[in-house]
């Protein structure tokens, strides 16, 4: 029996979930074995996560309502403008936390790219995608990837309706201030249930 045979008797045997956690363990082996490929092997399993991973919208009881002094939260654009939130109070808000040596924020960003392409015309939401590392870098990441959301850089800790521990952070925030979405770790955000999403929001 040749390799092929028996890779196709493998597939037969073994549900959907099993190949995945086989996956999964071989990759972290990898990682262990290999410490140079360690982001993208990461970068590669949080890719699996986000594929099952739908972003879920609160409850009307659980959202939490932007004040004024959260909208004075200020960041720059890569060239260096200051912005601060409040320049785009009335639009729905994308907003996404990351940094470059953060794979799930990796896996996740050509999913946000698929988000933003169906949008970047609509003139009724903000993609602010936000890091707090050094301008240059954030730069040449993005660059490499060919990613064309718009990027900004962190000036000051975060608001405190949108304090996180944790990265990737994404907040989907309504034309009214309220937070509709706020999704810890990777998640799918370029599928269908995340477009209606925003078009309802947009519509609003």
């Amino acid at each position: 029996m040749d390799i092929k045979q028996k890779f196709n008797n493998y597939l037969k045997k073994k549900s959907k979930f099993s190949i995945a956690t086989d996956i999964l363990f071989v990759a972290f082996i990898i990682a262990l074995i290999f410490p140079a490929s360690r982001m993208e092997v990461m970068a590669f399993v949080n890719k699996i996560r986000v594929a099952i991973v739908q972003p879920s919208v609160k409850n009307d009881e659980n959202t939490v309502q932007l004040t004024d002094e959260d909208f004075a939260w200020q960041f720059e654009e890569m060239n260096g403008t200051v912005h601060q939130l409040d320049d785009y109070k009335g639009k729905v808000l994308f907003i996404n936390l990351w940094a470059t040596w953060c794979p799930p924020c990796v896996a996740e960003m050509p999913s946000i790219q698929e988000l933003y392409d169906k949008f970047k015309d609509e003139e009724q939401i903000e993609f602010l995608i936000i890091s707090s590392e050094n301008p240059e870098k954030v730069k040449a990441f993005i660059q490499k990837r060919d990613f064309t959301f718009p990027v900004k850089i962190a000036r000051y800790k975060l608001p405190d309706a949108l304090y996180t521990k944790s990265i990737p952070t994404t907040f989907l925030i309504s034309k009214s201030g309220k937070i509709v979405v706020k999704e810890v770790g990777a998640a799918n955000w370029g599928g269908d249930k995340m477009e209606k999403i925003v078009r309802d929001l947009i519509s609003e």
